[in-house]
């Protein structure tokens, strides 16, 4: 799979297995049972180690773009989301840090695309934004 590829999945996934997981993302579960995600309530459980799977594995994503974009505050974010997630799940049981590290992912995973499109991967140079 494509470096870029493995980013998108994750992050993509996280979001769907989160909008089906009621009880960690109650405002998100609004949105995820209206479009039908609501039958897998009885599978929470999954459905949360799912959501731990598909950060880790955006994060694996994000790790491999920095190689060739280099910029160090998008890893960071990416990084921390993920550090967040785990927090949120294990330290301090929290609904909010929950729904800030998914907030943080979607953030990261559109600064990414932003970052790839300003600095082309066959140039030199980069381009600030």
């Amino acid at each position: 799979m494509e470096r870029t590829s493995l980013e998108k999945v994750g992050s993509f996934g996280a979001l769907i297995a989160a909008a089906a997981c009621p009880i960690c993302f109650p405002k998100l579960a609004l949105i995820g049972s209206a479009v039908g995600l609501g039958v897998f309530a009885p599978y929470e459980g999954l459905v949360a180690k799912g959501v731990q799977i598909l950060f880790l594995l955006a994060f694996v994503g994000q790790l491999l773009a920095f190689r060739q974009h280099r910029n160090r505050w998008l890893f960071a974010l990416a990084a921390s989301t993920t550090v967040i997630l785990f927090v949120g799940y294990y330290v301090v049981p929290s609904s909010a840090l929950l729904q800030l590290s998914l907030l943080g992912l979607v953030v990261g995973s559109i600064w990414l695309v932003i970052e790839q499109h300003t600095c082309p991967l066959s140039s030199g140079h980069r381009v600030l934004i």
